[in-house]
């Protein structure tokens, strides 16, 4: 059956509201704008390495054959002069050597930063392969980088050899070819880099499909920002020169709104691979909470829609809901009606009542903490509706509400309290 569009439109604002609170409460824009600073520095070196690459390669050709090749390219903006002394003159190895040193330097920034991010994202103590992390994101921004500097020069180059071209058809489809070309490539290279480092840096590997759809939302986002720059900053009327200069400020301006929605949308990831326990986080304090919900919690979070499709289960007054002695380790939340722990009846005594579970309340907690085998029964008192909590559930709704701990801790208390003086009632009679 297909979501109505409220029910949909309430699923996707949940979402984006619990990944806006993470990115504040984390401070991911300060993370941000360290990796578009360390990535930045990388751009000059860059640079460095592929000048001083280029030389060297052309300067194992033949200098005529490679200007005679590049003439028609390089009299569009009167630069012959300078490409014959880079051909014939090649870079000495001082520069590739300062290009490659800087250019590491300037990479394990943006290595580190990045880490660091995905870490305060998945908050989690997961060991990780050092040298397996660092070199798989070494290598991709590397490549990243290069292959940024290299579709700017790419794409100026090939517009002046578009110019050049007098016959107006060709020109058109050549023209359109390159267009495609040079949007396609760097599009589908930058989804590759953001999904791989989604699913892959991360301490716990989150699923290719959450990874996938962050990456995508990611891309069409900022995709969308750079469209609304480029209406308002066409370099395609500038020269190559300017082109090139003109295209490298709107990287620059680029770069810092990537890496802000970089770390929104794995922030989003996130939330994806944890939206259930995320959701009923959220319900349970609003649910224990003296005040109404009020505002966006009221209109989002006070129903517990899904969690009732996914986890609830009714039982009618009388019905037992788990026996003691049984394996299952999930814990429960009592959301309508009472329930009763209690013993089993034995060698033809009554069972005895431990406690009464009132609304709100979880219970069967203790088999998840001990990992053992159930050690009393739960029986409805009332028809009552109960959400039965998964294990590694249960264990994420602990790590990511920062009370849930405190008040599983003086439930535990209050039962152990109420069965002592239950015991010391008995021994006195």
């Amino acid at each position: 059956m297909s979501r109505s569009p409220v029910r949909f439109f309430k699923s996707v604002s949940q979402r984006v509201v619990f990944s806006l609170e993470q990115f504040s409460r984390h401070e991911m824009a300060n993370h941000a704008a360290a990796g578009a600073y360390a990535f930045l520095l990388s751009a000059i070196p860059a640079v460095l390495v592929i000048l001083f690459v280029s030389s060297r390669v052309l300067g194992t050709l033949d200098s005529g054959l490679v200007l005679g090749v590049l003439d028609p390219i390089i009299a569009v903006f009167g630069g012959r002069e300078a490409i014959a002394s880079f051909v014939s003159t090649p870079l000495a190895g001082f520069t590739g050597a300062f290009g490659v040193v800087n250019l590491l330097w300037a990479a394990r920034l943006f290595i580190v930063s990045m880490q660091r991010g995905m870490r305060i994202v998945y908050a989690d103590g997961a060991k990780v392969n050092p040298v397996r992390e660092n070199a798989l994101t070494f290598a991709v921004e590397i490549i990243l980088i290069l292959a940024i500097v290299l579709i700017i020069s790419a794409s100026q180059v090939a517009r002046a050899a578009i110019g050049a071209i007098h016959w107006k058809p060709m020109a058109r489809l050549l023209g359109l070819a390159v267009s495609l070309g040079l949007h396609a490539f760097p599009t589908l290279a930058l989804w590759l880099f953001v999904f791989l480092t989604y699913k892959n840096v991360p301490p716990v590997k989150p699923r290719a499909v959450n990874a996938a759809i962050g990456s995508a939302a990611c891309l069409v986002t900022y995709t969308a920002l750079g469209a609304l720059l480029s209406l308002t900053l066409n370099t395609a009327r500038y020269g190559l020169l300017y082109g090139i200069l003109g295209n490298l400020i709107i990287g620059l301006i680029k770069v810092y709104f990537f890496f802000w929605l970089y770390f929104f949308f794995a922030e989003l990831c996130h939330t994806l691979e944890n939206f259930d326990s995320m959701l009923f986080a959220r319900f349970h304090r609003l649910a224990m909470s003296d005040k109404p919900a009020k505002g966006l919690d009221r209109t989002l979070f006070s129903n517990p829609a899904r969690l009732i499709r996914r986890y609830a289960r009714e039982y009618s007054a009388g019905e037992t809901i788990f026996e003691k002695g049984d394996d299952d380790r999930s814990a429960l939340y009592l959301y309508e009606g009472s329930v009763e722990i209690g013993l089993p009846p034995a060698a033809g005594e009554p069972g005895a009542v431990l406690s009464t579970v009132g609304e709100g309340e979880l219970f069967g907690e203790m088999a998840w903490l001990l990992e053992e085998p159930r050690s009393a029964r739960a029986v409805a008192k009332t028809d009552c509706m109960v959400f039965v909590l998964p294990p590694e559930m249960f264990e994420r709704y602990l790590a990511q509400d920062a009370g849930a701990s405190r008040r599983l801790v003086e439930l535990m208390a209050a039962r152990l309290k109420a069965n002592n003086e239950r015991v010391g009632r008995s021994g006195e009679r």
